[in-house]
């Protein structure tokens, strides 16, 4: 049971990180459109967007999953892990660029995520 809990908490992870790259891309056509209705219709008809709220949706219920066999001192902490793939995805698909700085954040957030796993 430990196993599946631990894969459920990855992939919720990995969704959670990969939604965001799928949301900027159905927003990319959008700029400017603010909140009106035609800018929600567009962006919820948007394969992109589509994807991004699927994945969003798939995270929470396998976070939801493994919340309920794991602590929430270790599962809230393991979060940030979406925030690497999410920049890792950025700068590689999306081309935006990602400054040393942030790749030391990036590099921390790695390291306290080891320190937190660490029983």
């Amino acid at each position: 049971m430990k196993s599946m809990t631990y894969l459920s908490l990855a992939l919720s992870l990995l969704f959670a990180g990969i939604s965001p790259i799928f949301f900027k891309l159905g927003l990319q056509g959008l700029k400017g459109a603010g909140l009106s209705l035609g800018a929600i219709k567009a962006f919820l008809t948007n394969r992109y967007a589509v994807a991004g709220l699927t994945l969003y949706a798939l995270s929470s219920i396998l976070w939801l999953f493994s919340l309920s066999e794991l602590p929430a001192s270790l599962m809230y902490p393991l979060l940030n892990l979406a925030y690497v793939v999410t920049v890792v995805l950025a700068a590689t698909y999306l081309r935006e660029p990602v400054h040393a700085l942030r790749w030391v954040g990036v590099g921390l957030i790695i390291i306290g995520s080891i320190l937190v796993g660490i029983n």
